[in-house]
């Protein structure tokens, strides 16, 4: 199936744990890790964190290669201060996260370069 439209293909950034956006710091600790379900706890330099959608963030995870993807929904409550979600990736492979949050009202979106 063909898309109308140009194509400018971006090379992904290298993995970091931290990324700024509007001048709130996030930082994501933890490490996918194919065939297992790990946590990934992400946090921001300023709060308090707002429920968005029903959630203090939500995640999603796609696969460089074959933009295979999880949506993943976080832990009810904040876990020392973090939004703590559990990660199940299908594979080997570079993927690229997108953390949405709310903070004053503003929902924003981190993103994250991630290897596994």
């Amino acid at each position: 199936m063909s898309v109308a439209g140009s194509y400018d293909p971006v090379a992904l950034p290298p993995p970091a744990s931290s990324f700024d956006v509007d001048g709130v710091g996030v930082t994501m600790d933890g490490a996918l890790r194919a065939g297992g379900t790990v946590p990934l706890l992400v946090r921001t330099s300023v709060g308090p964190l707002e429920r968005y959608l029903g959630a203090f963030g939500h995640l999603v995870v796609v696969r460089a290669d074959d933009l295979s993807y999880v949506h993943v929904h976080p832990e009810e409550q904040l876990y020392r201060g973090a939004v703590r979600f559990w990660v199940t990736v299908p594979g080997p492979g570079r993927y690229r996260a997108f953390f949405d949050f709310s903070v004053g009202g503003v929902v924003r979106t981190a993103r994250f370069t991630l290897a596994v």
